[in-house]
């Protein structure tokens, strides 16, 4: 039940604006719509490696120069399940940690020229923009559920969530990217399942669908973070220029990283995800899923101490596809693999990511 996405934009010429990295507890694999027995105490271990090469800006234009963003997330999460007068319910606690791997930058297709430049002057041409990151661990998430009704002969049921976030994290406002944005962070969430063909004790076919709602506070303690900006390569007018002009750059970085004191907001985010698990071996519960994922809205919004407001070009617009197989080694352990492709990602990378999942049930 991770959900690792870093969402930073460029806007060059205008400044560029990182937003911290979102990050949701709740992420919901196609079998957390069964209901599981009452009195029972679930433990689940997380660890994902997320990887991006390419970024999409918020018109969807993919960058694909120079793009390196690698993280390793690991997480526990503990569920306690109840009933009440009749009702399956439960708790439960997400705590996450996040390690950035190496150098982390976006790419830049084309730095231009300079304002003031005489008519003609070559551009920048590509480069990279250096972000600064901030390891350590995320947001703890408390959650609660309850299955309004579910029926054990078709497997059919409906279940219905909440999540809540404080503030309390590793953040650093002056990193270009952090895994929590230190606001409050609230959700809401339902899952539906229902078989398809067969039966829930043999070879079946079923559907999961998920859908949440998140909305923000806001960080009244946040860095606007402008990173270091590079080319890859400086055309040789530009020492002659420089001569001319010393504000002209001539050398890397371009722009040093600066960090002007803010407030960052973001608007709600809504998300959509769809699974068709095939369980295929009945005796272990094993299951293959192929998923589709899609968000929307996260616009992020920061506000100057003199009132002024500024799109940070961040996005939570995600077009993913996944892969889950899922099977239980014992009665009361489960190991899982998740794999996910971003097709399409407007003001964040396009990520590629590997996770495994270890559950205990006792």
């Amino acid at each position: 039940m991770t959900r690792i996405r870093p969402i930073a934009a460029a806007i060059f010429g205008a400044g560029l604006w990182l937003s911290a990295m979102a990050a949701h507890a709740s992420d919901p694999w196609p079998d957390e719509a069964i209901q599981p027995p009452p009195n029972t105490n679930i433990v689940l271990y997380y660890n994902a490696f997320t990887m991006a090469g390419s970024y999409g800006t918020t018109k969807g234009v993919v960058e694909n120069h120079n793009t390196r963003v690698n993280v390793d997330l690991q997480a526990l999460r503990y569920i306690h399940t109840f009933n009440v007068q009749g009702v399956l319910a439960g708790v439960q606690l997400y705590v996450p940690y996040v390690s950035f791997i190496g150098n982390q930058r976006l790419g830049i297709d084309n730095i231009p020229a300079p304002q003031g430049m005489p008519p003609g002057a070559p551009a920048y041409g590509p480069g990279r923009e250096t972000l600064s990151a901030a390891s350590g661990f995320g947001q703890p998430s408390f959650g609660a559920f309850v299955f309004p009704f579910f029926n054990q002969s078709t497997s059919t049921g409906l279940v219905l969530g909440a999540w809540i976030s404080p503030p309390v994290s590793s953040y650093d406002k002056n990193a270009a990217l952090n895994y929590s944005q230190n606001l409050w962070t609230g959700e809401l969430e339902a899952g539906f399942r229902t078989t398809l063909l067969g039966q829930p004790g043999g070879r079946n076919l079923a559907l999961s669908v998920w859908g949440e709602t998140y909305f923000y506070g806001s960080n009244g303690d946040a860095g606007l973070v402008s990173p270091a900006i590079s080319a890859n390569d400086i055309p040789s007018d530009y020492g002659f220029y420089h001569q001319l002009n010393p504000a002209v750059p001539a050398n890397n970085p371009l722009r040093p990283q600066s960090v002007k004191p803010a407030t960052f907001s973001m608007q709600p985010t809504e998300e959509l995800r769809v699974y068709l698990p095939y369980q295929f071996y009945p005796k272990s519960r094993a299951f293959i899923s192929p998923g589709f994922y899609q968000s929307f809205g996260g616009k992020g919004i920061y506000t100057l101490p003199d009132g002024t407001k500024l799109d940070s070009g961040t996005r939570t617009d995600e077009t993913q596809l996944r892969l889950i197989v899922s099977t239980f080694l014992t009665p009361h352990w489960q190991l899982a693999l998740n794999g996910e492709y971003d097709v399409m990602a407007h003001g964040g990378p396009l990520y590629r990511t590997i996770e495994l999942r270890i559950g205990a049930a006792f």
